[in-house]
C-alpha cells in the first residue's frame, strides 16, 4: 500500500495560518483578523448597546483574538495597520458618533 499525501501552500495549526515563506503572515492572519473584525463589529453595531457594554464587547470578543496573534505572530505592523485598528475599535465604541471620554481614560 502506499500513502497519498497532498502538498498544500499553506495550513492552519492553533488558529494560525503558516506558510513556507514568512512574508505572507501578515496577509494571512492579521489582514484576515482584521476583516473579520470589522464584519463581527458591524453585527455588534446593529444592537442597542450601551456604552459599558461596547467596552466590554471589546475586552471579551475583540482583544482575545488581537491578543493571540500579537503573541504567536510577533512580527512588526505599520502603524497604518494600528491606526485602521484603532478606528474601527473607537467608532464602534462611540457608535460613529464623538468621543466623549479621552482614550487614555478608557
Amino acid at each position: 500500500e502506499t500513502m497519498e499525501l497532498q502538498i498544500v501552500k499553506k495550513v492552519k495549526y492553533l488558529g494560525i495560518w503558516l506558510r513556507s515563506k514568512t512574508i505572507s503572515l501578515k496577509e494571512d492572519n492579521y489582514i484576515k483578523l482584521l476583516q473579520q473584525i470589522e464584519k463581527d463589529l458591524e453585527i455588534w453595531n446593529k444592537m442597542q448597546i450601551s456604552l459599558l457594554g461596547r467596552i466590554a464587547t471589546i475586552k471579551m470578543n475583540i482583544l482575545p483574538k488581537l491578543l493571540y496573534l500579537f503573541q504567536t505572530i510577533p512580527i512588526l505592523l505599520n502603524k497604518a495597520f494600528l491606526k485602521k485598528l484603532d478606528k474601527i475599535i473607537m467608532q464602534f465604541i462611540w457608535n460613529g458618533k464623538k468621543a466623549r471620554i479621552k482614550k487614555i481614560y478608557l
